[in-house]
């Protein structure tokens, strides 16, 4: 590979990672310094002289330095993406090798041909219908095209596809007309992995990396950061260093423990006010003459004075001790010329219920917690044992929680002070507190209702947070073989039991021999939990990838139509003349006009009609569908002509062609609730449904007139405000009973059909359970994901006076879709017998309207 098309490859695909997440932000300056670094640290270059050999080993440290550098001021969650378009650039610039782009073609846009064909194909005997539709995609390429005949009554492949670590050992269901190289059959390996196993997307994806890049590319980033070479060696005078944290992890301390090592003289302020402005620009001013260290903390609350900062850092002429620090948490409102000035490095705690423990009593010092009662440092084993389990339960959102709740350092502090002023009030100086005498209630409210409750904004997450206190403060945790996770699925090991003792150190040991990988159900989520959040990090990978493809990118690549190009269809593409993104973008164009609807009939409005409440509703959806369809239709056919070169483009176009591109939904098409991270396929899909729904909502208007909507099943997922829709039904019900609106409550049935005659019920389609089953009308917990609902009746019952059910009931939140962003309203159900209520809490149960998207 040409080491210039390698430096303009890797540094055009390092400013396009802002596309990716605003923190990443990289100046030409910074890879000047990357590409300095590999010329001037001799290295393997040592002994060789063949001109070609050197330049080979110049390229390869081009790659790992860049990726060493870049990667540890990523997210770990991001990291992969950015290695495999490091593999992208190096399989096309290396002599010999095929550029894979077919592959990497389907690979990014394989779940759009699934999705534009809407194809049903017959189903295959342990496999779902998603994997089903991929295979038959996958098979599209030449080498998979018996990929079928491998797969399907394949004992053998069938064990693989249920391993735990299928990526270890994919099986060749590929034919080679040419034999492939180690990148290339890694790269198949991939995309069997990405149809048939989504969740170990990522795993197999840093398989991929390993072989491409080698061994050990990714491994050094991993390791932790040595700051005394970055400081000492990397950063300049002039450099600021960003010390980036997720929210709730402090990353100074590293920075005192290694001026204290290198015997630095530092200053350290806290930014937040006025005088730590005025204390900060006084310290720089002194610091830049005597070469002393200055670290500002918690800067992300003051961007408006960074915009200064970094104006002020250009002027200077720093001596060449002197180091600036600034440590901040990640937040989209700090500047990006500091970010491009500076040297970002990001630090995020080691997840795990161990690691979280350990972080904990290094943080609680061991004379306070040794303090009597004797009985303190049990009940602060019980404090650290919740808090790390309130904590991990974020990696897991929107399963753990339905949002992004910064549970803190500081929550745990206020905690041990709460609870050691209770203890104090409680014990009176005595040597121990039986735990009768122990404040449980007020321990429980404080924690659940002010310090971690009072950042909670979800009922069902304040559920959640009080089934854990109940359960862990309680008498019984001063008993034998209490458990701490007491459910605990077949066949992952044996429940979890509080340590015996009342020393510290007795509770250390036995964090210590904790195992570092733990199951979800440590933290009361399903078995598969973990497999729930593999899967959508893969998907959210693949949308990244697809986010940073750059219209500049002119490379010889395939089209979008994944057969073996012949002769005459390479002519075809030569004689051309477009771009690669414009033919891709042109065919993907034209096949989502065939999806969508042509039109959508408006319904008419009449006397009697109108007086409807039903009617008023879906004459507003309606209406907004025939709009937003109406705009989508013009601009993807603009785009077809634009790519056919029969028309000009205009700022408004250049736009939506950038966004469509990159498979991001423009902003115009924005006019509902959808998630944020969905792509454009899904988006058209989701819509063209969405628009089918109404058609026959306005043909059952035409032919019945307005009586006619009760009947019409609903897919609630497939309205644009879905909430109002239960409002309507409510009123309606209300007028033709001439009840008021308050006497009224939802009753909710799982049957089979609607009864007959019954003018109070409304039956909705599309309903999908989480984390558990319904049978008989019945919930019981369940290991599957979720299961679709059948016909599900909503019915409005008017409330008589002490009426008391015999069926134990528990309320569940109905979400508009699997982001738990959006709570549309609640139902109340029956629990089948033996089922505990917190049980389906912990679980995360819940419905969802639309499973479509998100």
């Amino acid at each position: 590979m040409p080491l210039s098309t390698a430096c303009s490859s890797i540094y055009f695909t390092m400013e396009s990672l802002n596309q990716v997440h605003f923190l990443y932000q990289y100046s030409l300056k910074f890879f000047l310094e990357i590409f300095n670094a590999v010329l001037h640290n001799p290295g393997r270059l040592q002994g060789v002289t063949d001109y070609s050999a050197r330049l080979s080993i110049i390229t390869s440290d081009l790659f790992q330095v860049a990726y060493d550098r870049i990667a540890r001021g990523m997210l770990h969650e991001d990291r992969v993406s950015f290695a495999v378009l490091l593999c992208r650039i190096h399989l096309r610039g290396t002599a010999g090798e095929s550029s894979h782009e077919t592959e990497f073609t389907l690979f990014l846009r394989g779940n759009e041909v699934a999705l534009a064909e809407r194809t049903t194909h017959p189903p295959v005997e342990g496999l779902s219908a998603e994997q089903v539709d991929l295979m038959i995609t996958l098979s599209r390429l030449p080498a998979f095209k018996n990929l079928s005949k491998s797969v399907v009554n394949n004992k053998e492949f069938t064990t693989w596809l249920n391993s735990s670590t299928p990526e270890l050992v994919v099986p060749e269901v590929w034919e080679e007309e040419n034999p492939l190289s180690l990148a290339g059959k890694a790269l198949h390996r991939l995309l069997i992995i990405q149809a048939f196993r989504p969740d170990r997307l990522l795993a197999m994806a840093r398989q991929f990396v390993a072989m491409v890049l080698g061994e050990n590319f990714m491994q050094h980033a991993d390791q932790e950061l040595d700051l005394a070479v970055v400081v000492e060696e990397e950063v300049k005078a002039g450099t600021p260093v960003l010390m980036c944290s997720v929210p709730g992890f402090d990353a100074s301390g590293r920075v005192d423990d290694l001026a204290t090592e290198l015997g630095k003289g530092i200053t350290s302020i806290a930014i937040g006010s006025s005088e730590g402005f005025n204390q900060a620009e006084k310290a720089i001013n002194s610091a830049v003459k005597s070469g002393r260290w200055v670290m500002l903390k918690n800067v992300h609350l003051a961007p408006q004075w960074l915009v200064q900062l970094e104006k002020k850092l250009h002027s200077l002429q720093p001596h060449s001790n002197f180091r600036l620090f600034l440590t901040m948490e990640i937040n989209p409102r700090l500047p990006v010329n500091l970010l491009r000035a500076g040297r970002i490095f990001v630090f995020e705690p080691p997840p795990g219920v161990r690691a979280n423990l350990l972080r904990t009593f290094s943080t609680v010092p061991a004379a306070r917690m040794m303090k009597l009662p004797n009985e303190r440092a049990r009940l602060y084993f019980l404090l650290a044992w919740f808090h790390a389990i309130v904590q991990e339960r974020l990696r897991y959102c929107p399963l753990g929680w339905a949002k992004h709740y910064e549970f803190n350092e500081s929550d745990l502090r206020s905690a041990c002070d709460t609870l050691d002023t209770w203890i104090e009030a409680t014990s009176m100086g005595r040597t121990n507190l039986p735990p009768q005498k122990v404040p449980w209630d007020a321990i429980c409210v404080l924690l659940g209702q002010c310090i971690y409750g009072g950042k909670i904004d979800n009922d069902f997450d304040q559920r959640l947070l009080n089934s854990f206190l109940t359960q862990l403060f309680t008498p019984r945790s001063f008993e034998a073989d209490f458990p701490l996770v007491a459910s605990l699925e077949m066949g992952q090991g044996n429940v979890i039991t509080m340590p015996d003792g009342i020393r510290r150190d007795q509770f250390l040991n036995w964090v210590e021999s904790l195992s570092e990988r733990q199951s979800p159900t440590w933290l009361g989520l399903p078995v598969n939990a973990e497999k729930v959040l593999l899967t959508t990090r893969g998907s959210d990978m693949i949308a990244k990838l697809l986010k940073m493809q750059t219209l500049e990118d002119d490379e010889d690549e395939d089209e979008l139509a994944y057969k073996s190009a012949s002769v005459e269809n390479a002519q075809k593409k030569e004689a051309d003349g477009r771009p690669t993104w414009m033919r891709t973008l042109h065919n993907s164009t034209k096949a989502w006009l065939k999806l969508i609807p042509a039109t959508l009939q408006t319904l008419r409005r009449t006397v009697e009609n109108i007086k409807d409440p039903l009617y008023r509703y879906f004459e507003r959806e309606v209406n907004l569908g025939a709009r937003l369809l109406l705009d989508v239709r013009s601009d993807l056919e603009d785009v077809v002509l634009i790519c056919k070169g029969e028309k000009k483009q205009t700022n408004y176009h250049r736009s939506i062609i950038s966004d469509l591109a990159k498979g991001i939904v423009p902003s115009n098409w924005r006019r509902y609730t959808f998630p944020l991270g969905i792509t454009v396929i899904q988006w058209i899909t989701d819509f063209s449904e969405r628009i089918a729904q109404l058609q026959a909502v306005s043909k059952a208007t035409t032919n019945g007139g307005a009586k006619e909507l009760k009947n019409v099943p609903i897919w609630l997922g497939g309205l644009f405000n879905p909430e109002a829709y239960i409002t309507a039904t409510r009123q309606c019900v209300a007028q033709a009973n001439s009840w008021s609106l308050e006497e009224l409550t939802l009753d909710v049935t799982i049957a089979d059909k609607k009864q007959a005659g019954d003018d109070c019920v409304f039956v909705v389609i599309g309903l999908k359970l989480q984390g558990a089953l319904c049978t008989n009308n019945e919930l019981q917990l369940t290991s599957a994901i979720s299961s679709d609902l059948s016909t599900t009746c909503l019915r409005w019952i008017k409330t008589q006076p002490g009426y008391v059910l015999n069926k134990p009931m528990i309320t569940l939140p109905v979400y508009l879709n699997a982001t738990r962003s959006e709570l549309l309203f609640t139902v109340d159900l029956a629990m089948a017998k033996g089922q505990e209520e917190h049980n389906f809490y912990e679980r995360g149960v819940a419905l969802f309207c639309s499973a479509t998207i998100g």
